[in-house]
């Protein structure tokens, strides 16, 4: 008689997270910390002043839903854009990961594939600004190419890929609660297009996210701007933008945002899904998006969010890597290679991510091998090495561009110790103010200033209500978690290792929540896991609860917030474009756009308009430069250096400069905070006698009600000096000074 085979038991999977204490205890220490951070939230914060169920902006506006056609051809672009990048990326991920890399699924490769084409088309596009073809023919040629060359390669690239992906989507398996989540994420998603459809009226766009690209563009090439130190910060985005702003207007650039969003979202749902479940990845993308902060970042042409998604691209990577089973790998890893090129791409996107490579490396050294296998430091470091230098060779266009056009790799920082072009001290001041850089004195300086530096989180949190610091209530909520729970899966380990090291580094460095972004949805992946794995089921009902009813919320003020800038009456037909931005709005003070309009339709094509009074210099189809607030402006430098009016003149024709736009009302706005003008007496003598001689008005636009006010003027700066007997245009700009003196 034959023996009977004895199956052997599959081990149960172990757990993602393990409680301190007991699971009672657990739940209710979080049960009275829900309490303490509701009562005192709703008592310091607005957040729970709007109806939840009140109808949301674009559902209140179905009827009219087809006026969204207008955005076909928008949307059209973007999925070229997108199958471009899927197509050259595909083939780079087979040079970098190797053809056959068992640590990449189906999911994962769609994602590395879009990261890495983006990435490329950006640096192509920066390729063909120095090479001076930043042109449409020339940008299309490479759209075409990486079409070709993803076509060619496609059997070889991704079939086999494609169809890995296909399995594992049909493999997806959602509960009753998934669904609900998937509901708030449309319900987000839906909020959100209708604002990333509108005009873009952000100021850091209109200065420098689509002004320094549009510059590139009216010159056909990427040129120094020494007048715009935010032209210096790394441009990976900007020059996407770049690309979409040669093929359509501001909208496309903005929909290029939105779509990192839609890729961070689907990393953080691969992410989710590989550790922990389909569950934790979706409550991450919900928990990511009831940050009010996120979804109007991901509205706009801003760099935050496409900077969190290539960020992710990089952790996830290094997680795979790091987590592994089997040992720590050879030095040569092509999933680190990985890693490091991903976190040399969010490099790119602005200097705050440099924090990337080091949090990234510290887990590389520190990190505690899967399974028994011993810490090999001297291995570590050798990796650690791999991963820095696969993302500063990535992340080297962009120092070099700085170092050839300011002499300082690192502009406008270090400029002491790098040399090159300085900022002008008080200038300093002022841009480190703006960036919220923190003050470490002034944090240790009282026991209530080290208090308020130590429970940040906290005050952040209940003060916030901005599209930098509108962080709303659950990430609060949640934060004991990370004291109350253990880490035990590796990967989780290694996550909550590489968010100490950020937390760290930001904290140190600014005060500014928007900075900490990319990390923010890291951590929301972290709290995800807990959460789901809590091993109670009273406390991750109450937490997903309260998120849900917290998601409603948030999905209000997105709506409400998208109202207030108005922007939804031109998605929806009730306004044109046009009547739009020359209106002022509430994040759109002293609108510029008809002087744009004047400018557009009547000055000559080689015109080149130097701004004055206003940072905001997108929306101009002329070469111009514009001058941010923290920098000395031109007419100021032209006369400290000059003697007299002619050699004045004559620095103003070797910069180019053919016309003047001067937005009265926005310079006596900014005047206050900002010195835009920093004149001595000998400079101030040699400008207005220049001016008296050399300006010549050519178009005005004075209004002084309360809902319109507009002092806006385009002058032409005489050659040869304005003829004697035509009438000497008003000096404001020596106004603006005199009023200056009366403060």
């Amino acid at each position: 008689m034959a023996k009977k085979v004895q199956q052997k038991k599959t081990p149960p999977a172990a757990a993602a997270v393990s409680p301190r204490l007991p699971v009672m205890a657990v739940t209710a220490l979080l049960a009275v910390w829900l309490l303490v951070v509701l009562v005192n939230y709703t008592a310091q914060n607005g957040f729970f002043t709007l109806p939840p169920f009140a109808p949301p902006l674009w559902l209140t506006n179905l009827g009219r839903a087809g006026h969204l056609f207008k955005y076909v051809p928008q949307l059209l672009l973007l999925a070229l854009f997108s199958a471009s990048a899927l197509l050259l990326g595909a083939t780079l991920l087979r040079a970098v990961a190797g053809p056959d890399n068992k640590d990449i699924g189906g999911l994962d490769w769609l994602l590395f594939s879009l990261g890495l084409g983006f990435g490329a088309l950006s640096l192509l596009t920066l390729g063909l600004g120095f090479a001076g073809q930043l042109n449409r023919p020339a940008l299309l040629s490479v759209l075409g190419a990486a079409c070709v060359l993803g076509a060619v390669r496609f059997r070889a690239d991704a079939a086999g890929r494609l169809a890995g992906l296909l399995a594992e989507v049909r493999s997806l398996r959602f509960s009753g609660f998934d669904l609900v989540l998937l509901f708030l994420l449309a319900l987000y998603g839906a909020s959100a297009l209708v604002w990333a459809l509108a005009p873009e009226i952000f100021f850091d766009s209109l200065v420098y996210h689509l002004a320094v690209p549009s510059s590139y563009l009216q010159e056909g090439r990427v040129l120094a701007q020494p007048h715009n130190l935010n032209s210096a910060f790394p441009l990976l985005m900007q020059m996407l933008y770049a690309a979409g702003l040669l093929m359509s207007d501001d909208v496309l650039p903005k929909l290029m945002h939105f779509a990192t969003g839609l890729f961070l979202l689907g990393t953080l749902f691969a992410m989710g899904r590989r550790w922990v479940s389909v569950t934790a990845g979706l409550l991450a993308c919900v928990i990511f998006l009831s940050m009010p902060m996120a979804l109007i970042n991901m509205s706009s042409t801003g760099v935050e969010i496409g900077s969190a998604w290539f960020t992710a691209l990089a952790v996830y990577a290094l997680l795979l890597f790091s987590a592994r089973e089997g040992g720590p790998g050879p030095v040569f890893d092509r999933t680190l290679l990985l890693a490091g090129l991903f976190a040399g791409l969010a490099c790119g996107t602005k200097y705050p991510a440099l924090f990337t490579v080091i949090a990234g490396g510290a887990v590389v050294l520190f990190r505690r091998p899967a399974g028994d296998a011993p810490r090999d430091y001297g291995l570590a470091a050798k990796q650690a090495l791999l991963f820095g230098v696969a993302a500063a060779l990535v992340f080297l266009p962009w120092p070099l561009k700085n170092l050839f056009f300011h002499g300082n790799p690192l502009y406008p920082f270090f400029g002491k110790l790098l040399g090159g072009q300085l900022v002008d001290p008080v200038k300093w001041v002022i841009f480190n103010s703006d960036c919220f850089s923190r003050d470490l004195g002034a944090a240790f300086r009282t026991s209530g200033d080290f208090f308020r530096f130590v429970f940040h989180p906290w005050y952040i949190t209940m003060s916030g209500m901005g599209n930098a610091d509108f962080v709303g209530p659950f990430l609060l909520v949640c934060l004991p978690l990370l004291l109350l729970y253990r880490l035990q899966k590796p990967a989780l380990r290694h996550l909550a290792l590489y968010l100490a090291v950020m937390w760290c580094l930001w904290a140190l460095s600014t005060t500014m929540p928007r900075y900490f972004l990319p990390s923010l949805s890291l951590l929301s992946l972290l709290l995800a896991a807990v959460i789901t794995e809590s091993g109670s089921a009273v406390l991750k009902w109450t937490l997903q609860g309260a998120l849900v009813v917290f998601s409603l919320y948030s999905a209000q003020w997105i709506s409400e917030l998208a109202k207030s800038q108005e922007g939804w009456r031109v998605v929806f037909g009730l306004q044109s474009r046009a009547e739009y931005l020359s209106a002022p709005h509430s994040a759109y003070p002293m609108p510029y756009y008809p002087a744009m309009e004047y400018i557009n339709s009547s000055l000559p094509p080689d015109s080149r308009v130097l701004f004055a009074g206003d940072s905001r210099s997108f929306f101009c189809e002329r070469k111009f430069i514009g001058v941010s607030v923290h920098d000395v402006h031109p007419l100021v430098l032209f006369a400290r250096a000059s003697s007299t009016p002619e050699e004045m003149q004559a620095r103003v024709a070797a910069a180019g400069i053919t016309h003047l736009f001067l937005n009265l009302g926005e310079a006596v706005r900014l005047d206050k905070s900002y010195r835009l003008f920093q004149w001595d007496d000998k400079s101030l003598g040699v400008f207005n006698a220049w001016w008296a001689r050399y300006a010549e008005q050519l178009w005005s636009d004075m209004r002084n009600s309360q809902s319109d006010y507009r002092l806006l003027f385009v002058y032409r700066l005489v050659p040869g000096g304005r003829p004697a007997a035509a009438p000497q245009p008003h000096n404001y700009i020596y106004d603006l000074y005199l009023k200056g003196l009366e403060k």
